[in-house]
């Protein structure tokens, strides 16, 4: 079942953030009673995303699901959400204004989405205190092509080079996103929940099964205490 999270807020509001595993269903934006998925998890309209591997984050707009892969909002009991099968989703919860989440591959990572969505969040006024990086695919299911991986380690460190199971060369998603929360944002407050996608039973995985369906990172703004 859903993981939920909350984060009490210095204004009285909370951040509550659900993310689904394989038992709670699809949640891909296009599959069939993906509504009623929703609404079991979280109560409220999503915002969602077309997510094509950039760096634009928007507004959150429920009756709409412009090509993007972040959202923020600041409005309260407005949930927003990204989806994800071996991309990591991810959270940025805050003490006051806006807060957003961002759907994060190798490419996003990149391109600056991370980078992009926290310039976002400082604009509106806003500051991350603590990030949630959600399932993902891990190093040792990612075998990884040598000129991409040597790209990115020249640009996100090399730590983010690693080896699968079978000893091939992998990527790290996740030490990337952290490498560039910490060295280039100076987010501490970094917390890594569920397991790779690829080899664990509870995430879908496109990469290592060419699964269609798609888990779920939601998040909101609530006016107290948390109601999840």
């Amino acid at each position: 079942m859903a993981q939920f999270h909350t984060f009490p807020r210095s204004d009285g509001s909370t951040v509550e953030i659900a993310v689904t595993e394989k038992s709670d269903g699809d949640f891909h934006i296009d599959a069939l009673d993906v509504e009623a998925r929703r609404a079991a998890v979280m109560s409220g309209e999503w915002a969602v995303v077309r997510q094509v591997h950039g760096r634009r984050i928007v507004h959150a707009e429920p009756h709409n699901a412009p090509e993007a892969d972040a959202l923020m909002t600041d409005a309260v009991d407005q949930p927003i959400a990204v989806q994800g099968a071996d991309c990591a989703p991810v959270a940025f919860v805050t003490d006051s204004g806006p807060v957003a989440v961002a759907h994060v591959g190798w490419r996003g990572l990149e391109a600056g989405v991370l980078d992009t969505t926290i310039e976002q969040l400082q604009a509106h006024g806003a500051t991350v205190g603590t990030v949630l990086i959600g399932p993902h695919i891990g190093p040792e299911c990612y075998e990884f092509g040598s000129a991409e991986l040597e790209r990115l380690t020249a640009s996100l460190g090399p730590e983010v080079a690693s080896t699968t199971t079978e000893g091939t060369p992998a990527l790290d998603v996740g030490q990337g996103i952290v490498n560039v929360l910490r060295e280039r944002h100076g987010i501490v407050d970094i917390r890594p929940i569920g397991s790779c996608t690829a080899c664990a039973d509870g995430g879908w995985s496109h990469r290592a099964r060419q699964e269609p369906q798609r888990h779920a990172l939601v998040a909101r703004i609530t006016a107290g205490p948390s109601h999840a």
